[in-house]
């Protein structure tokens, strides 16, 4: 059963590594601005992060949450970075709106790694790979 603090302490630890993922990919011109950025996103993912877990109960229970962990920090990685880097190489590393759009995509990361995880994303991937190679598992 979840209750708060198992909850709690979730969002704080993947709210952390998700802000801290975020934070330092989006670029800074300066360290202080990059530790800005990832005291920013700690502050929208941790709350985010203990709601899912609250609200989706069930799907959180229903698989070992370290393995809700690994997809959840191989999403974020890969997705935020993936998505940033588009943007830097798209619009640049410098500017209002290149630091703007840069900054939303690392939140778009964000809202993949918590579709994979919290919302049956990663077993919808996993029903079309079975699908698609014709596997029983």
């Amino acid at each position: 059963m979840v209750n708060f603090g198992h909850a709690a302490s979730w969002a704080v630890g993947l709210g952390t590594l998700a802000a801290a993922i975020a934070g330092t990919v989006v670029p800074a011109r300066t360290p202080a601005e990059e530790l800005r950025h990832v005291a920013g996103f700690l502050l929208v993912f941790a709350p985010a992060v203990y709601l899912l877990i609250d609200r989706r109960r069930r799907r959180w229970e229903a698989k070992h949450p370290y393995l809700r962990f690994v997809v959840f920090v191989l999403t974020m990685l890969v997705a935020t970075v993936t998505l940033v880097q588009v943007v830097v190489l798209a619009l640049g590393a410098v500017g209002a709106l290149a630091r703007t759009v840069a900054f939303l995509a690392a939140a778009a990361g964000f809202g993949a790694a918590a579709w994979m995880t919290f919302l049956g994303g990663a077993e919808r991937l996993w029903q079309v790979f079975l699908a698609r190679t014709d596997t029983e598992w």
